[in-house]
């Protein structure tokens, strides 16, 4: 039987999938990159057009507990990984605002609510989703580079200041069981930045972990809070590279 070759084509059509589907299914990385002609000296302002948190661990019934005898809720915990967020973006010179006005536009004006704050979080404890509420439920980090919607995005959220960029960030809570018995957290940030253009020139990923915890898995106790700090500072301490991929695994 003759061996079987592939052709310089097939050759190069093989490498590209497999390099595809390396850098998706990559479980462990932490990566940066910026756009070489993006390179901010000092605080430039930027506006979260979107931030999300999402869990795939369902709620917890002790914590629901908790919540109705006034602990913290999903919507709490989600706020403080917010805050951890902001002050580590501080170090690449990225100053985060927000402003509802701007970015409700994405969201066509419809503001899904019942009215009542405790209401609202006990339902967002129970979807495990929250989202800020000064931004848009609408991610904008993954519409495809080069596209006129992303342009059209950025026209909503563009005010006054001409060097301001815009943010749209997601973070993913995954319940993971360990060793049989016990339950740790995964966190996964996903990360990008549009400039005026609509131009990609800051995109990031990072992960972090939770403590272990026996048989169950619960958000109160700052758990969720030291996975962050985790998944941050391998942020803070990625090299940074100088480009700009247009598929990513965001």
């Amino acid at each position: 039987m003759k061996p079987f070759k592939l052709n310089h084509k097939q050759k190069l059509s093989t490498a590209i999938l497999v390099s595809f589907l390396l850098m998706l299914s990559g479980c462990a990385s932490t990566w940066v990159q910026q756009s070489p002609q993006w390179q901010p000296k000092k605080n430039v302002q930027v506006l979260v057009g979107h931030y999300g948190v999402k869990s795939d661990a369902g709620a917890d019934l002790l914590d629901l507990a908790k919540q109705g005898a006034g602990g913290v809720s999903f919507a709490d915990m989600s706020k403080e990984t917010y805050k951890l967020m902001k002050v580590s973006l501080k170090k690449f010179n990225l100053n985060l605002v927000t402003d509802k006005r701007r970015a409700k536009k994405l969201d066509h004006g419809i503001e899904l609510t019942t009215g009542d704050k405790r209401a609202d979080e006990l339902i967002g404890s129970l979807a495990s989703q929250w989202t800020h509420p000064e931004t848009t439920s609408n991610a904008f980090h993954r519409i495809l580079a080069g596209t006129d919607l992303r342009k059209q995005v950025v026209g909503k959220l563009k005010g006054k200041n001409k060097s301001e960029v815009f943010l749209s960030a997601n973070l993913k809570i995954e319940d993971q069981d360990q060793y049989l018995l016990f339950k740790r957290f995964r966190l996964i940030l996903s990360i990008q930045i549009l400039d005026q253009k609509g131009e990609a020139v800051f995109q990031a990923k990072t992960e972090g972990f939770s403590g272990l915890k026996f048989l169950r898995n619960p958000i109160s106790g700052d758990r969720i809070q030291i996975a962050m700090a985790d998944a941050l500072s391998k942020l803070e301490k990625a090299e940074i590279e100088k480009k700009i991929s247009t598929i990513t695994s965001l």
